[in-house]
């Protein structure tokens, strides 16, 4: 009860300091970036990046992200958990107007905390945001999650769904017609065979499908290949999963693979002209979009074309991180990328991708 009371004062504390003219001094200062102002954002060149509102608070490493499109046109992003870095968790939730470059609370942000990072990814469902699984320090220790949650936007509240078949984190969801598609990329143990838990705390590749009209999960055509902490997105009624692997997110890969829900069957496409490693990307205007670092740490942006089996070269960013996710403004698609703070650390760097 106080873990969560306290997470609440901290976030809720860090949005009023945001909205002072003075700067608090017990506070991270944000980096120094060009004008972060709404109509700079609308107008900036194709195949470019802008910076955008740093997100306040502490818990800003990898949280999960989902966007809602209200009928409007407006897109709103929700960012959900995340961790501090030092062993504390349970933000909540952050809301991100892209119209009007600027961050919020829900009406009530005590009912809609999470105590969890690296999720297995946000999928949009009639509206309403589903994530599932990841970390939570409970008890001390870092341990998985099976827990799944439902976010409607409209109404501000989080409710809690069938959880998944399995303890896993570090995963991608995409959405294909009414159906959320988990591939998880780790699964967590407890030394002994227990219901919901592997064998052993091990890398997988199973392919859950979540049903919100029953809320049953089964399980489909395992991956041929690993992608703990790649990247995932639905094109054409198909699910794209590139890099990621079976260690961990420092590993750069570059394996592409595709499901095709109608047949059941997974295909590996053309591979990333580099192996990438901490990839962020998301799917927009056709195409697959990756950011990340090379064995090197040079930083790659590349685009992939289903029609052609291709990957096309895009500007990079100059630093990135966090979790992206694809959201419209002014009528254009764009990738929104998110980097929060920690407690050893100031806001990171959030951008704006213009395809």
């Amino acid at each position: 009860m106080f873990r969560r009371l306290w997470s609440y004062i901290i976030l809720t504390l860090a949005f009023s300091l945001a909205g002072c003219d003075e700067e608090a001094p017990t506070q991270p200062s944000a980096p120094a970036d060009p004008d972060n102002t709404a109509p700079s954002l609308a107008t900036v060149a194709s195949n470019t990046w802008a910076p955008i509102a740093p997100m306040p608070g502490e818990d800003g490493f990898a949280p999960a992200i989902g966007v809602a499109d209200f009928s409007s046109g407006v897109s709103k992003a929700y960012v959900f958990g995340g961790t501090n870095g030092a062993g504390g968790s349970g933000a909540a939730t952050r809301i991100y107007d892209v119209a009007t470059n600027t961050w919020s609370l829900p009406k009530d942000p005590y009912n809609n905390q999470v105590y969890v990072f690296n999720t297995n990814g946000v999928g949009n469902i009639g509206g309403k945001l589903y994530f599932s699984g990841g970390y939570d320090y409970g008890s001390g220790s870092k341990e998985i999650q099976s827990t799944v949650w439902a976010f409607d936007p409209v109404t501000e509240t989080l409710t809690r769904k069938a959880d998944l078949p399995l303890h896993t984190a570090d995963g991608v969801t995409g959405v294909i017609g009414s159906m959320l598609y988990v591939l998880p990329g780790r699964c967590y143990a407890i030394g002994i065979v227990y219901l919901g838990y592997c064998v052993q705390e091990e890398a997988i590749r199973k392919l859950f499908r979540y049903n919100p009209a029953t809320n049953i999960w089964v399980t489909k055509a395992s991956c041929p290949h690993y992608h703990r902490n790649g990247v995932g997105g639905v094109i054409n009624g198909k699910f794209y999963v590139v890099s990621g692997g079976k260690v961990d997110q420092f590993t750069a890969t570059a394996t592409l693979d595709v499901y095709d829900p109608a047949t059941n069957t997974w295909k590996t496409l053309a591979p990333l002209p580099t192996p990438l490693r901490s990839v962020v990307g998301a799917a927009l205007q056709g195409k697959l979009f990756v950011i990340g670092q090379t064995a090197t740490g040079s930083i790659r942006h590349y685009a992939y074309v289903p029609a052609t089996n291709k990957w096309i070269t895009k500007a990079a960013p100059d630093s990135y991180g966090g979790q992206a996710t694809r959201v419209i403004l002014n009528g254009i698609s764009r990738l929104l990328v998110v980097s929060g703070g920690t407690v050893d650390s100031p806001p990171g760097r959030s951008q704006i991708y213009t395809p």
